[in-house]
């Protein structure tokens, strides 16, 4: 049931959320705590739709398995997440890691094999796309540019999202 594309998936996930996580701990000083709900919510609900989908279609007569296993892995990544924001961070993050994994297991069960690998793809790539809404909330509002420097850090980003977008598209089905 579970095969190498579904193991990419997963590392990929593992990964993200340990660097995720990461960077919430190194920038919780900069970041207002309504911030931090905001990443903790988008964090959960994207990583829980991910596996949802995922499982969704691996499990695809099993809907309690899928619905689950997304559950407990979205809300997981989403408190983790939370944590160094405080009560309200963990709790948002939990009810959409709760959430996402219900919607993403249903929509997994909905559609078959050939239309999930696009699905996935899409999911993951937002599940990436935390790290630009960490990066973009931690920059200060009357933040000046001084040199043309400044542009090397979101290239490279992208140009490496880029990169992990197109080679996990050998990966998945």
């Amino acid at each position: 049931m579970i095969g190498n594309p579904q193991l990419f998936v997963l590392v990929s996930l593992a990964v993200i959320t340990l660097l995720i996580i990461w960077l919430a701990a190194r920038f919780r000083k900069v970041l207002l705590p309504m911030q931090g709900m905001i990443i903790s919510m988008f964090f959960g609900m994207s990583v829980s739709l991910t596996v949802g989908v995922l499982f969704g279609v691996a499990y695809h007569g099993n809907l309690f398995h899928s619905t689950m296993i997304a559950i407990g892995i979205g809300v997981l990544a989403g408190s983790l997440c939370g944590v160094w924001f405080g009560l309200l961070a963990i709790l948002e993050g939990f009810m959409a890691g709760m959430m996402g994994g219900m919607m993403g297991a249903m929509l997994g069960a909905m559609i078959n094999v050939e239309q999930s690998g696009m699905l996935i793809q899409l999911l993951l790539l937002m599940t990436v796309s935390t790290i630009f809404i960490i990066l973009l909330l931690k920059t200060p509002r009357h933040a000046t540019i001084t040199t043309k420097r400044w542009l090397l850090k979101p290239v490279l980003l992208g140009l490496i999202v880029l990169a992990y977008a197109i080679g996990s598209d050998v990966f998945i089905w």
